[in-house]
């Protein structure tokens, strides 16, 4: 197994495809409320060099050449606060241990950049949501907001 940064548009375009049985999967079990995952959006929204090389930070990981999760971080000036941010965007994985290799590569990459600001999220639909609000406080991140969403 082996975690790889990725700033190639193919590559990422590739990975993603690849992934979307998974993200289909979190979809039917435990997805955001109303709005799916979409392999697709992703890519079309984040699949640009500059994109993958400046702004959206992506490390997938491999297990036996294929990959098994994704973690994605945005990089940017928080318009509200006027701060640079460092936002968990996605994070999917199979394999749990591997999942916190990948959030752990994200936040010393953030460090390595000296980023002062780290915002990380969870799905309140999932089983472990909890768990990893509670594995975020231990982390040392405090609770900023909650958002809620309706449909129309």
């Amino acid at each position: 197994m082996s975690i790889k940064k990725i700033v190639n548009v193919k590559e990422f375009s590739d990975i993603c495809e690849k992934l979307n049985s998974l993200f289909k999967e979190e979809n039917k079990k435990y997805g955001h409320r109303y709005l799916p995952i979409s392999a697709k959006s992703i890519v079309n929204a984040w699949g640009h060099a500059a994109f993958l090389y400046h702004t959206m930070h992506v490390w997938v990981n491999f297990s036996e050449e294929k990959p098994d999760g994704i973690i994605m971080f945005l990089e940017h000036i928080n318009p509200i606060f006027g701060e640079k941010v460092f936002t968990e965007y996605f994070w999917i994985c199979k394999n749990p241990k591997k999942s916190f290799t990948l959030f752990n590569t994200a936040l010393k990459y953030a460090k390595k950049r000296k980023i002062k600001y780290v915002s990380v999220s969870c799905v309140e639909n999932h089983p472990k949501s909890l768990k990893l609000q509670n594995v975020y406080q231990k982390l040392g991140f405090l609770k900023d907001s909650s958002t809620y969403i309706k449909k129309l």
